[in-house]
């Protein structure tokens, strides 16, 4: 059992810390309400004990002299029905630093404990009120970059890829039954599904976890963002693209070569797709020590990139450096961005390997990051490289590498099944590989848990949730 003591009550600034319209302490436990009734005085003079559950009570946070620190609405549920289904109070105060840390501090001195973080979140989860999935969720839906991401996030919250994966698990079940019971009485008359029978289903179920798996990709990319890597050698533009991209001045931009000592990273969102973009130092002779780190940097990302974009300067002529960098990125997913197109153009696109001057993968774009001519050309080829610039979600997405994982798990000792049956060896050893992937899918939810795997989930979130 996870090391938390229902017995505490626990309390956190719930909301940014800084200056606000609102800010929010929430305080979860046994005597959540007990504790605020100590500093909180309602307009009516009621006590918050004596009131009715999911009310908004209108008064002021009073410190321990009488004097009043600011005006507060409270709101309470009590257990169970309650985010933590524990008694619960958030007290809404004026936002700033120094009042929500004031009414914090007030209610620390009454014996209350600092959250944890995601302690809140824990909680609901140890009492029933989330599986791990829906809680991993509750994370997913605050850090949603996009329309599509929040989406997702919102549907696994409501339970929707749980559901798929306690199907799974019932299907499987009946066939573990079975077995387990032939297994356990071979004397018995047991009516046991036919051999055909069996083989159908564990073929659905393989197939349902199988294509569950492929959806990672997608999954992950709406969650994550996909990576772009800004590559060239040396002044073609690198960073005057990536702050062309951001509509702001991010990266430092100079007529000097080596300007861009270390990588940079920023998010945009082009039509519903999150892209990472990242400006690296360009690739060339090095002149120092810190020119050749920021290179071995920049072919990290050469290595870890999911799309390039490989600029070229179109004023000038190609260089041997250009073909280098082209042979690297060779056979990945490139755009050939040749910038300063405002300039008297030199460059052609003729010794470029690339596969047309369509839109999307391989394509040539000319652009100039300076006057942003030719930039939503740029735009629409990188949407276009992702699923042909087209975002939907369709059912249950898995979006974490620890579902993933859980589900390869599965798909493992699935398949051993299968082979195991159609071999025709013990049923023991089939019984055995089907509670197996029963126990992935258990852990996927969280019916099955380590206090280690709960500290990592956990320990992304913030404290106040």
């Amino acid at each position: 059992m996870p090391q938390i003591n229902f017995e505490d009550t626990i309390a956190a600034i719930s909301t940014p810390i800084g200056e606000g319209g609102i800010g929010i302490v929430r305080l979860s436990g046994p005597k959540a309400i007990e504790f605020v009734d100590q500093i909180f005085r309602s307009k009516s003079g009621q006590k918050l004990i004596n009131t009715k559950p999911l009310r908004v009570i209108y008064g002021h946070i009073i410190d321990e002299k009488g004097n009043r620190i600011d005006e507060a609405l409270v709101t309470l549920f009590k257990s169970p029905k309650s985010y933590t289904c524990e008694d619960l109070v958030e007290i809404s105060s004026h936002g700033g630093i120094r009042v929500t840390r004031k009414i914090l501090d007030l209610i620390l001195k009454q014996g209350v404990r600092s959250a944890e973080p995601g302690e809140f979140t824990k909680r609901a989860f140890l009492n029933g009120r989330l599986d791990l999935a829906q809680a991993e969720a509750v994370l997913d839906v605050i850090r949603a970059k996009t329309d599509a991401s929040l989406v997702i996030a919102q549907d696994q919250l409501q339970g929707h890829f749980s559901r798929e994966i306690r199907k799974l698990r019932d299907d499987l079940m009946k066939v573990y039954a079975h077995i387990e019971a032939f297994v356990d009485f071979p004397e018995e008359d047991i009516e046991v599904f036919s051999h055909d029978e069996v083989l159908k289903r564990l073929e659905e179920i393989i197939k349902h976890v199988r294509n569950l798996i492929l959806t990672y990709q997608k999954g992950e990319v709406m969650r994550e963002g996909i990576l772009t890597v800004i590559v060239g050698r040396p002044n073609v533009g690198k960073s005057s693209l990536l702050n062309a991209l951001l509509v702001r001045d991010r990266a430092i931009v100079s007529e000097f070569p080596g300007t861009t000592r270390d990588a940079l990273e920023e998010m945009i969102e082009l039509d519903g797709i999150l892209f990472r973009i990242v400006d690296t130092a360009g690739l060339g002779p090095h002149k120092d020590h810190l020119d050749q780190l920021s290179m071995e940097r920049t072919k990290k990302y050469l290595e870890q990139g999911q799309i390039f974009l490989h600029v070229l300067d179109g004023s000038s002529p190609m260089t041997e450096e250009d073909r280098n960098i082209a042979d690297l990125v060779a056979g990945k997913k490139v755009i050939t961005v040749i910038n300063k197109v405002d300039l008297l153009p030199t460059l052609t696109p003729t010794p470029l390997p690339f596969k047309g001057r369509g839109k999307g993968e391989g394509c040539i774009v000319r652009i100039s990051a300076k006057t942003r001519s030719g930039l939503s050309d740029l735009e629409r080829s990188l949407a276009g490289i992702v699923w042909n610039g087209s975002v939907h979600v369709d059912g249950v997405t898995v979006t974490r590498l620890r579902h993933k994982v859980a589900l390869e798990r599965a798909l493992e000792s699935l398949e051993s099944a299968k082979k195991v049956f159609l071999n025709k060896e013990s049923l023991e050893f089939l019984s055995f590989d089907i509670k197996t992937a029963l126990d992935a899918l258990a852990e996927l939810i969280g019916e099955v848990y380590s206090e280690d795997l709960l500290d990592v989930i956990f320990s992304e979130f913030c404290i106040g949730k």
